[in-house]
C-alpha cells in the first residue's frame, strides 16, 4: 500500500469528485449552462487542501519512519543534524536541550517540523522546498515532482489564494481548468510518493521501501 498520506489525499479527493459529478449532472453534457462557478471554485479550493494536507502529512510521515528505522542519530543526514541543532539553540525554552537526552532527538525533529508546518502559508515551490530541505535533507524537492515546471503547481495554488479572497469575484474557473488542476496535482501526488520511498530507503539504509508503490486513483483498490 501507498503512504498514509497518500491514502488521505485521495479521502479529501473525494469532495472534488463529487463536485465535478454535480457539475456534470447539472449541465448533462452541454455548454454554455451558467451560475455553476460556485461549483468549480469549490472543487480547486478542496483540491489545493488535498495537495497542502498532503505534503504536511508526507514530510511528517517520512520523518516518523527514519526516527522508527534510524536508532543511532549520527546516522542522521548532517545537514538535518545541523539545523535542529540550531533550532535548539536558538528555542526559547531554556530547558530544551533536557529533551535532547536519549531518543528525545526524534521528538524535538519532529515537533520542529510540525510547528513549521502549522504556520505553512501556501503550499508553493519555494515552500515546500524550504520544509523538506531543512527537514529531510532534500536538496530541492520539486525536482521530486511530475511536473518539469514547478510553475505549473504554483499558478493552481494562485488560483486557489485568488478563490479564496475575492469569492465569486474571482477570475472564472472552467469545467477544463479544474480537470487539467485535477489531473496536475494527482500525477504529482503519485510521482512524490514513489520518489519519497526511494528516498527514505537510501537514509534509512532498509533492503525494503517503507510503502509500495501500487498507486490507484480509486480508494476502493485499498479496501
Amino acid at each position: 500500500m501507498p503512504s498514509n498520506s497518500y491514502i488521505t489525499f485521495l479521502h479529501i479527493r473525494i469532495d472534488v469528485l463529487n463536485l465535478i459529478k454535480t457539475h456534470s449532472d447539472y449541465t448533462q453534457g452541454k455548454r454554455g449552462r451558467k451560475n455553476l462557478g460556485h461549483l468549480t471554485r469549490s472543487a480547486i479550493v478542496m483540491l489545493c487542501a488535498a495537495w497542502e494536507r498532503y505534503n504536511e502529512d508526507l514530510l511528517l510521515e517520512s520523518i516518523k519512519y527514519l526516527c522508527d528505522n534510524i536508532q543511532d542519530a549520527s546516522l542522521i543526514k548532517e545537514e538535518i543534524k545541523r539545523f535542529v541543532s540550531s533550532k535548539i539553540r536558538n528555542d526559547r525554552h531554556e530547558l530544551k536541550p533536557f529533551f535532547v537526552a536519549g531518543d528525545g532527538w526524534k521528538q524535538i525533529w519532529y515537533e520542529y517540523a510540525k510547528e513549521e508546518i502549522e504556520a505553512l502559508n501556501t503550499p508553493k515551490e519555494g515552500n515546500l522546498n524550504l520544509l523538506f530541505k531543512n527537514y529531510l535533507s532534500i536538496e530541492k524537492y520539486s525536482n521530486l515532482w511530475k511536473t518539469s515546471n514547478p510553475s505549473e503547481i504554483d499558478n493552481f495554488v494562485k488560483v486557489r489564494g485568488d478563490i479564496a479572497h475575492n469569492g465569486n469575484r474571482a477570475d472564472n474557473v472552467t469545467m477544463k481548468d479544474l480537470r487539467h488542476f485535477q489531473d496536475l496535482i494527482v500525477e504529482n501526488v503519485i510521482e512524490i510518493d514513489g520518489n519519497i520511498a526511494d528516498e527514505l530507503k537510501t537514509q534509512s539504509a532498509r533492503r525494503r521501501l517503507p510503502w509500495t508503490k501500487d498507486y490507484y486513483t480509486d480508494l476502493k483498490n485499498y479496501k
